[in-house]
């Protein structure tokens, strides 16, 4: 999917500084920017002062916005899950409300995004910039996660209503394992056009089992 830019999360830039229109788009600026070195040149260049480069203000500016490293990684994580928040809203509105249906249309989405190659860079080095700056708890990535296995968890639900929430969320987890490990997997081969479409019916199908609970135990 192309990556969007939202208005930048609470909590995640200075207070004040983003209220004022000119402050939201310089905001907006910034996550931009921030997004583009990220997938090209990879978490090693994430730096602060590279950022302002790209996105092309004096550090002290940048660092006006977004004092920390940190602060600017959490509002990127925000941002992106505002994204496909909306992109979930968009691709399911007047979609049929038969719960199968929209879930049919949720893994669809999710899987031709991870087949865009920007998708996937950008992912692959967001995980390992949050892994570079979280703690033992892992928590950043565990809000990175959240934001695929909670719709995931939904969907399930909504077909599934009388299903234990712990069953629900144990397939939405298996899943979304399932869907970023593709991401990865699929970087590292070459596929022509039909041999994708192969890989991709196959993964199609394999998220509806795991959904439906139709896998061995």
């Amino acid at each position: 999917m192309a990556l969007a830019v939202n208005d930048a999360a609470p909590g995640s830039v200075r207070e004040g500084t983003a209220t004022r229109r000119a402050g939201k788009e310089t905001a907006r600026k910034i996550l931009a920017a921030a997004r583009t070195l990220l997938t090209r040149e990879g978490y090693a260049q994430f730096s602060m002062r590279n950022l302002a480069d790209a996105a092309g203000l004096r550090l002290a500016n940048l660092q006006y916005y977004f004092p920390r490293r940190d602060d600017l990684v959490r509002a990127i994580l925000a941002d992106t899950g505002d994204m496909y928040a909306e992109a979930y809203e968009r691709i399911l509105d007047g979609a049929s409300e038969d719960p199968a249906e929209r879930f049919k249309i949720v893994l669809d989405y999710q899987l031709k995004d991870i087949f865009v190659p920007e998708t996937r860079r950008f992912f692959i080095q967001l995980w390992a910039l949050l892994n570079s700056i979280d703690d033992a708890s892992g928590s950043l990535l565990g809000e990175l996660y959240a934001y695929d296995i909670g719709p995931l968890g939904e969907c399930i639900q909504a077909m599934h209503p009388k299903l234990d929430k712990s069953e629900v969320a144990e397939r939405a987890r298996m899943l979304a394992a399932t869907i970023e490990g593709l991401m990865i997997v699929r970087g590292e081969i070459s596929l022509d056009e039909k041999s994708g479409r192969v890989l991709f019916e196959k993964a199609y199908r394999l998220g509806l089992a795991i959904a439906s609970g139709d896998i061995p135990d």
